[in-house]
């Protein structure tokens, strides 16, 4: 079974708006988070070595917060970062849903060239994590694919403007 979530997807808009959406905090407050989620951003250092710190209000009225501290910023190209839950002081915390949970993820996404438009290319795999918290990311592959498909689908929804 694999330890990887893995996601393609080609959307209608250029590599350079691409990376805006990605790295722009503006921007990327309205568009990141569950499907339905409220973004707010906390703070936003989107540089190798800086972190984004944001709270996810859910509908139902869950909130959720969020870090990414980034390992690897290349324009246009690449970002990687160490995906986490958090607190609202911005540490590292567990789950807010329960069970076991990775610390740590490591994602990154690829913007490549397709036709007019950008192909981005995600992935998602556990860091130092133990064999329940493993365990627990393999269950939850489908769960976490419908998330960021969702996720996607109002990036989608933000480039054409909707």
């Amino acid at each position: 079974m694999a330890d990887e979530l893995v996601i393609s997807r080609t959307f209608s808009a250029s590599r350079a708006r691409m990376w805006q959406t990605w790295t722009d905090p503006a921007r990327f407050s309205r568009w990141f988070g569950p499907k339905g989620a409220t973004t707010i951003l906390i703070n936003a250092d989107i540089r190798a070595g800086g972190q984004l710190h944001c709270a996810m209000d859910l509908p139902g009225g869950l909130r959720i917060w969020a870090k990414l501290a980034y390992r690897e910023v290349e324009p246009l190209t690449r970002l990687v970062w160490e995906h986490s839950f958090s607190n609202a002081d911005g540490d590292i915390a567990d789950s807010p849903f329960g069970g076991p949970w990775p610390k740590r993820l490591l994602n990154s996404v690829i913007f490549e060239d397709a036709g007019e438009g950008t192909r981005l290319h995600l992935t998602s795999t556990p860091l130092d994590a133990d064999a329940d918290e493993i365990a627990a990311f393999r269950g939850a592959l489908d769960s976490m694919l419908g998330g960021w498909s969702g996720n996607l689908d109002v990036l989608e929804d933000f480039l054409s403007g909707s």
